[in-house]
C-alpha cells in the first residue's frame, strides 16, 4: 500500500513539475519576446509605437507549439500590415470608425474562428483594435506602419526558429504510420474476441484527432494540399471503425455467423499500407487489396460493410487517388466557392455569427466613444471591452467579475510601487517583470488583471499622476463592464444552452445535406474531400453537443438528449455507408434508380414518418443486401428519434 501510494505521489509530482516547467518556460519565452520588441521599438521608433507588441506576442503564443507551412509567415506579415492600414483609416472620421469596426472584427471572426477554435481571431482583432486606439497624424502613421513591419518580421523569424525546433520532434509520416498501427492492433484484438470499451476509445481518440486536423487544414480561400487530403482519408477510415465498434449487434455478439478472423486479414493489409513506400510497393498492396475483396465472402451485416468500405479506403490511400486529386493543382478556391463558403456561415444560429455580431457592436460602441470623447487614456475603454468580451458567455461573465477585482488590487500595487520605483529605467524593468508574470497566469484570472493593471499604470506614471491614472483605469473598466453586459444580454447571446440547440439543428442539417450529396454522387463523381468535410464537421459538432448533454444535471433530460444524439450519429453513419456504396461502383443501375427516389424523400424529410413513407416502402425494392441493410438501419434509428 505504501509503495503504491508513494508511486502515485511521485507520478503526480512529476506531472505537476512538468506542467509547471512548461508554463514557466512559455511565460519566460513570451516575456523575453515582449522585452526584446519593447526595447528595440522604443530605441528605434519611440515608446509611443509599442501598442503592436501585445498582438504580436498573442499570435506567437498561438503558433509557437504548432508545426505550420512556411507560407504562413508572409501571410501573417501581410495581414498585420493590412490591419494597420485599416486601423489608421478608422481613426480619420467617426463614420469610418463605425463602418470599419462593424466590418473588420466581424470578418476576422467569421473567417478564422469556430466553436472548435473559438479564439483563433484574437491576435488579429487585437491588432486592429490596439492600433486604432490612438489617432495618429499621417507621418506618425508611416512610422507605425514601419514598426508593424519590423515587429512582424521579428515574429516571423522567431516562429521559424520555433518551427525548426518543433520539426525535430514532429514527423507527420510517423504519426500517420502510428495511427495505422493502432488501428491494426485494435482489429487484431477484435478478431481474437475482445469487446472492451478501451478499443472503441482508442479508435475514437484517433478519429477525433484527424477530424480536428481536417478542420484545421481548411481555408476559405485555398484548396487542401496533399497532406490535408490524407487527413480526410484517415478520418474516414477511423470513423468507419468507430461505428463498427459502437454497433449494438456487434457489441452484443448477435452477428454470430460472421467469421471475425477476417479482421486479421484487414489488420495485415493495414500494416502493408503503412510499410509501403515506393510506387511499386503501393501497386503490389493495391493488387492484394483487390484480391482480398474478391476472395472473402461475408454475410449481410455491419462487418461486411465495414470490411469492404475499409479495403476500398485503403486502396484510395495507396493509389494516391489520382482521379480524386485532379483538382488539387489549383492553389486557390474559385471565387464562387469562396462566396458560397462564407455565406453559409451567415446564419443567426451559428456560434461564429452570433459572437461576430456581438464583437462588432462592442467595438463600434467603445471605439466611437473613445474617438469622440478625447479624454486622456479613453482608449482604455475599447481595450478593456475587447478583453472582457469572450466567445463563451460563461467565460465573459467570469471576466467581468475578475477584471474589476484585479484592476482594483493592481491600482493599489501600482500606487505603492510608484513611491519606490521612480526612475524611467526602473519603471521599464518593473513593467517587463509584470508582463512576464501576465503570461504565467491563466487568461482572464483576477491575478492576471493585477499584473496587467500594474504594468499599465506604472507606464502611465511616467507621463501623468498615478492617482489620475488609477481613477481613469477604474472608470473605464467599469464602463466597459456595463457595455459588455448589455451586449451579451441583448445582442444574440451565446449561452451554452443556445449553442447546444444550434448544434442539434446543425447535426440535423448535415444529415440532410449528406442526402443531397448522395443524390449528386449518383449522377457524377465528386471529390472525397467534400464528404470528408461533412464527416469532420458532424463529428466535431457532435462531440460539442454530446459533452453538453453529459453535463446536464437532470438525469432524465441527460439520458434523453444523449439517446437523441447517438441515434442521430447512427443515422449519419448509415448515410455515409450509403455514399460509400455509390462511390465504390458496387450498385446496379436499378438500385441507383431506387436509391435516387429514396434519397430525394429523405433529403426533404431526414426523419422518416412512421407510416405512409414512400422511402420506407422502396427499401424492399433494393437488390443490394449491403444497401438494404444500411437503409433499414437508417430508418430504424430515425423512427427511434421520432419516438423520443
Amino acid at each position: 500500500m505504501r509503495t503504491e501510494a508513494l508511486t502515485r505521489f511521485r507520478s503526480r509530482g512529476t506531472t505537476w513539475a512538468h506542467e509547471t516547467y512548461g508554463k514557466v518556460s512559455d511565460a519566460l519565452t513570451s516575456g523575453l519576446l515582449y522585452t526584446v520588441l519593447f526595447a528595440t521599438i522604443a530605441w528605434l521608433f519611440g515608446t509611443s509605437h509599442v501598442m503592436i507588441i501585445s498582438p504580436i506576442v498573442v499570435i506567437f503564443r498561438g503558433k509557437r507549439r504548432k508545426y505550420f507551412s512556411l507560407a504562413l509567415i508572409p501571410r501573417i506579415i501581410v495581414t498585420l500590415l493590412v490591419l494597420n492600414i485599416l486601423a489608421y483609416i478608422a481613426t480619420l472620421h467617426v463614420i469610418l470608425c463605425i463602418i470599419l469596426n462593424a466590418i473588420v472584427p466581424f470578418l476576422l471572426v467569421m473567417v478564422q474562428a469556430s466553436q472548435f477554435a473559438p479564439k483563433a481571431y484574437f491576435g488579429y482583432v487585437m491588432t486592429f483594435v490596439f492600433l486604432e486606439l490612438r489617432p495618429l497624424a499621417f507621418d506618425e502613421f508611416l512610422v507605425q506602419l514601419a514598426v508593424t513591419a519590423f515587429a512582424a518580421c521579428v515574429l516571423g523569424i522567431v516562429l521559424l526558429i520555433m518551427r525548426w525546433q518543433n520539426g525535430a520532434s514532429h514527423d507527420p509520416e510517423a504519426e500517420l504510420a502510428d495511427s495505422l498501427e493502432t488501428l491494426a492492433t485494435v482489429l487484431d484484438r477484435l478478431a481474437e474476441g475482445e469487446r472492451s470499451r478501451d478499443l472503441a476509445q482508442e479508435v475514437t481518440k484517433l478519429e477525433r484527432a484527424f477530424d480536428l486536423m481536417c478542420f484545421n487544414s481548411r481555408s476559405l480561400f485555398r484548396r487542401p494540399d496533399r497532406a490535408g487530403l490524407r487527413y480526410y482519408l484517415y478520418a474516414t477510415l477511423f470513423q468507419r471503425a468507430v461505428y463498427l465498434l459502437s454497433d449494438t449487434a456487434w457489441q452484443q455478439g448477435d452477428e454470430s455467423d460472421v467469421d471475425v478472423s477476417a479482421l486479421h486479414d484487414i489488420a495485415t493489409m493495414i500494416r502493408q499500407v503503412k510499410d509501403a513506400r515506393t510506387p511499386e510497393e503501393h501497386a503490389v498492396v493495391r493488387r492484394c487489396l483487390l484480391m482480398l475483396l474478391d476472395m472473402v465472402d461475408l454475410p449481410e451485416g455491419r462487418i461486411r460493410i465495414f470490411f469492404r468500405s475499409l479495403l476500398h479506403m485503403l486502396m484510395i490511400i495507396v493509389s494516391g487517388a489520382p482521379e480524386r486529386r485532379r483538382h488539387l493543382s489549383w492553389r486557390f478556391e474559385p471565387l464562387r466557392d469562396i462566396v458560397e463558403g462564407f455565406t453559409r456561415g451567415i446564419d443567426p444560429d451559428t456560434f461564429e455569427f452570433r459572437f461576430a455580431m456581438r464583437l462588432s457592436v462592442v467595438m463600434v460602441t467603445t471605439c466611437t466613444i473613445s474617438l469622440l470623447w478625447g479624454v486622456d487614456h479613453a482608449y482604455w475603454l475599447p481595450l478593456n471591452a475587447f478583453l472582457l468580451l469572450m466567445p463563451s458567455y460563461e467565460e465573459s461573465s467570469h471576466r467581468m467579475r475578475t477584471r474589476p477585482l484585479g484592476t482594483a488590487i493592481g491600482c493599489v500595487v501600482a500606487y505603492v510601487v510608484s513611491h519606490v520605483v521612480r526612475e524611467p529605467l526602473e519603471v521599464y524593468v518593473f513593467c517587463m517583470i509584470m508582463i512576464t508574470l501576465v503570461y504565467c497566469c491563466a487568461p482572464g484570472s483576477w491575478i492576471q488583471a493585477i499584473y496587467s493593471t500594474s504594468f499599465a499604470l506604472m507606464m502611465c506614471s511616467l507621463t501623468m499622476p498615478e492617482t489620475t491614472a488609477m481613477a481613469l483605469r477604474m472608470f473605464f473598466v467599469a464602463l466597459a463592464v456595463v457595455i459588455v453586459v448589455a451586449v451579451n444580454r441583448w445582442v444574440l447571446p451565446s449561452r451554452k444552452d443556445r449553442i447546444y440547440q444550434a448544434n442539434r439543428r446543425q447535426l440535423y442539417e448535415i444529415n440532410r445535406t449528406y442526402w443531397e450529396f448522395v443524390l449528386e454522387s449518383i449522377d457524377r463523381h465528386v471529390e472525397i474531400r467534400r464528404s470528408a468535410d461533412m464527416l469532420s464537421d458532424f463529428h466535431l459538432v457532435y462531440e460539442e453537443a454530446y459533452a453538453y448533454a453529459q453535463s446536464l444535471d437532470d438525469e432524465r433530460m441527460r439520458e434523453h438528449e444523449r439517446r437523441y444524439l447517438v441515434r442521430l450519429w447512427h443515422m449519419f453513419a448509415e448515410v455515409e455507408q450509403v455514399e460509400y456504396l455509390v462511390q465504390s461502383g458496387e450498385l446496379s443501375d436499378a438500385d441507383l434508380g431506387v436509391l435516387r427516389h429514396i434519397a430525394e424523400r429523405l433529403h426533404d424529410k431526414v426523419v422518416p414518418a412512421q407510416t405512409g413513407c414512400l422511402a420506407i416502402d422502396l427499401i424492399n425494392d433494393v437488390e443490394s443486401i449491403d444497401l438494404r441493410y444500411a437503409l433499414t438501419h437508417y430508418v430504424e434509428n430515425g423512427q427511434s428519434i421520432a419516438l423520443l
